[in-house]
């Protein structure tokens, strides 16, 4: 079941698992509840590892009310030198060290930061040179706000430094290989949250090309068989003329959506797609389910890419106040890039009557998983 940000405020305390989640989980419950997850029993598991140990040599045993335990209250369950090595003598021969992999798992994204000498947010700007200003849009800023506070919380205190990615349409890939904020993507040593849509933000465009695969900065074809799982289909006359990895146009809409194409092109809708759902949204009306993503990787240097990207500003700021549920532990790699853990997020947002002096008056009422989190590439 999917759970929204206001839904979680009105559950009872019980339910929350409080005192779970301030505790890393222990490894060696996802191993047997892995191992146990189809036709092995806990008894046939307990006989494969003392088999196996008794080829090893080691002399080390378990008992099935130990693995039962460590599956279903690990919090009872008190471990001996001998057990351990029992457990690792069986798991190492099905690719899960206890050598190579930690015993405690780090959950989501900002336990794996807990170490980063340096975090680096890039937002999206938009210059105005004849005013001698940057402008950043507040959806991007209240959701650096709500990372930072995230971050605090898994006592994460490195060194915090912003970069402003200047937008252009279209883009020369060649000639913002030299700004700064670039130069810090191909160093690749510093963990980085790149905040907003690639239409908003060009670091986006670029950590999700190199994240997925792709090249950035150029169209793909809309097939069933496309080389990136979500795309964003912008406003069109701010999108136009940009080429995203990640957006279609009503161009590439027309064969297989033409009404929606249509609408596109005038301007009066936008859209997400995921797979093969369409998710359209409206761009009149004073209240709209808008969608996102968060995805993230671990680099090769150890280092934490993190992208945050909405349909619009709201949207971005939906998922944003998401990435602290996500439980799911980002793939152990060594000197190489991990696998990329990546979820949609849904977001209800809705339009207050604007007064004399007010801005932009959408209010994000909720927000919760679309799905839940996925790996790419896809295990095939």
């Amino acid at each position: 079941m999917n759970i929204g940000v206001k839904a979680l405020e009105t559950l009872p305390h019980a339910c929350t698992n409080v005192h779970m989640s301030t505790k890393p989980p222990l490894r060696l419950t996802r191993l047997i509840k892995q191992a146990t997850a189809s036709a092995l029993t806990i008894n046939r598991l307990a006989e494969l590892i003392n088999q196996a140990n008794e080829e090893a040599g080691t002399g080390c045993r378990v008992n099935r009310k130990l693995l039962g335990n460590l599956r279903d209250c690990p919090e009872k369950v008190g471990l001996t030198w001998c057990h351990l090595v029992a457990l690792h003598t069986y798991f190492r021969r099905h690719g899960a060290s206890l050598q190579q992999l930690p015993i405690l798992e780090t959950r989501g994204v900002f336990e794996v930061m807990a170490d980063v000498s340096r975090l680096v947010f890039m937002l999206g700007a938009r210059p105005r040179r004849e005013e001698q200003r940057t402008d950043l849009s507040h959806w991007d800023r209240r959701s650096q706000s709500d990372l930072q506070a995230q971050a605090s919380m898994q006592s994460v205190h490195p060194k915090l430094q912003d970069e402003d990615v200047l937008w252009r349409s279209p883009v020369d890939p060649a000639a913002i290989g030299n700004e700064s904020w670039h130069r810090i993507l191909d160093a690749d040593q510093s963990s980085v949250i790149s905040i907003g849509s690639p239409l908003a933000a060009l670091s986006s465009e670029v950590m999700l090309a190199r994240m997925f695969g792709v090249k950035p900065f150029a169209t793909p074809r809309f097939t069933p068989g496309r080389s990136v799982p979500f795309c964003f289909v912008w406003l069109h006359k701010l999108a136009e003329h940009f080429n995203s990895a990640f957006g279609l146009s009503c161009r590439e809409l027309q064969a297989d959506y033409p009404e929606l194409a249509q609408r596109v092109h005038r301007n009066e809708a936008t859209a997400f797609i995921l797979g093969d759902e369409v998710h359209e949204t409206p761009t009149t009306g004073n209240e709209w389910t808008m969608y996102g993503i968060i995805a993230a990787q671990r680099r090769a240097a150890g280092n934490v890419w993190l992208v945050v990207s909405g349909l619009h500003g709201p949207a971005t700021y939906g998922a944003a106040t998401m990435v602290k549920q996500i439980t799911a532990e980002l793939p152990l790699t060594a000197n190489r890039h991990s696998k990329v853990l990546w979820v949609p997020i849904k977001v209800h947002v809705r339009a207050r009557t604007p007064g004399p002096n007010d801005g932009d008056v959408r209010e994000v009422m909720g927000a919760e998983f679309a799905s839940k989190p996925r790996f790419w590439p896809e295990e095939k």
